[in-house]
């Protein structure tokens, strides 16, 4: 009977994913022009974030001209018909940023959604809840979908989307060490802090939506080792279980299929970074702007969920130390990682995997029932 329960599930997983065959794939070379893709889901558009098109579905390209007339079915022998290569957009279709209702953003930050106004309507690519005032992260949330390739990621300009304050030179080197140099009464070497992603550019599939995300609402002060370490390895994670890599789990000995074909991912920031003064010991928070302003974190995590009910979170801490058990355990309840999920001990960014319900009520109870 205990096999026959997986089996069961199996099953089940292999009835809702259906025929994955079936498909048709958005080249690979089309995926860094400025194409946007659209989708018509019962009669108004979406953005297609992925690569992949279902069997029999229809995209159109959006454009900065707007949306072009001529639909690319995608059909039963997996080619779109015209092909998609008859046409590239000249000019990109422009992001927009707009403040939105949202309950889960507690005061005094708001909600801010990046996407695209198209016929009316406003197809949101993420949502991130920031303060503007003291230009501070709260968390990011966007959907993962499954694909197949992805564009490299591009370098453009850092958008400050109008907030006052001087990101730039916030974030500049010798900025950042005469800041710690007034409040700290010494030089601090170790710290370069990184523009860090909350939603990541690796997030999209396309070179145009990954450039929506190079903002400074949705980047906290990360240190750069941990930014390019386990954080990173998180990150990777997480594209790779929706890519398909980590399909087909073995539960007591027995394959279950199962396809994470879409997730929700939230990302947060926990807490404020505190560094020990030269000469009084004493503990000061950081900022990089006027003592008050982008505020650096101390910790970050993301929790990852799918509609079947799994949920993960991860639990990065933003130091280059590692913090005391003490601390880890008042926030985090650890149990083991996803097991396609691999951290590597000499990697900078100490991180634990924790149990979601708890870590959520105890650190994050304004998403409770959102991520």
């Amino acid at each position: 009977m205990h096999n026959l329960k997986y089996l069961w599930v199996g099953l089940t997983w292999f009835f809702f994913v259906g025929d994955v065959c079936a498909i048709c794939v958005i080249h690979r070379s089309l995926l860094q022009t400025k194409n946007i893709y659209l989708r018509p889901v019962n009669g108004l558009y979406e953005i297609q974030h992925g690569d992949v098109v279902s069997n029999g579905q229809m995209i159109h390209l959006l454009c900065k001209s707007g949306i072009q007339q001529t639909g690319f079915h995608c059909q039963a022998n997996n080619v779109f018909n015209p092909p998609l290569n008859t046409f590239i957009c000249p000019d990109a279709f422009e992001p927009s940023v707009v403040s939105i209702r949202d309950t889960s953003c507690p005061s005094p930050f708001h909600t801010y959604a990046v996407g695209y106004h198209v016929s009316g309507r406003f197809l949101e690519l993420y949502r991130n809840c920031f303060d503007a005032h003291s230009l501070a992260f709260q968390h990011s949330i966007y959907k993962a979908y499954r694909h197949e390739n992805t564009a490299p990621r591009p370098n453009p300009s850092w958008n400050s989307d109008g907030l006052s304050g001087g990101f730039d030179n916030a974030y500049e080197g010798r900025a950042t060490q005469a800041c710690l140099l007034t409040n700290l009464g010494a030089a601090q070497p170790q710290c370069k802090f990184d523009r860090g992603h909350m939603t990541p550019a690796s997030a999209f599939m396309f070179t145009e939506l990954k450039k929506a995300t190079f903002r400074y609402l949705n980047a906290i002060p990360q240190y750069r080792g941990i930014n390019r370490g386990n954080w990173k390895t998180v990150e990777t994670w997480v594209n790779n279980v929706v890519k398909g890599l980590h399909d087909n789990p073995i539960v007591n000995n027995v394959p279950i299929q199962r396809t994470y074909d879409v997730l929700k991912v939230c990302i947060g920031a926990l807490g404020v970074h505190r560094l020990q003064h030269n000469t009084s010991n004493k503990l000061v928070s950081i900022f990089l702007l006027d003592n008050n302003k982008i505020p650096v974190p101390e910790w970050m995590y993301k929790i990852v969920s799918h509609s079947s009910g799994d949920k993960w979170v991860m639990l990065t801490y933003n130091d280059l130390n590692n913090p005391s058990q003490k601390d880890l355990n008042q926030i985090c309840r650890q149990k083991d990682c996803h097991t396609g999920l691999h951290l590597n001990g000499r990697s900078v960014g100490h991180t634990v995997c924790c149990e979601p319900y708890h870590f959520i009520t105890r650190n994050a109870p304004h998403l409770t029932g959102v991520c």
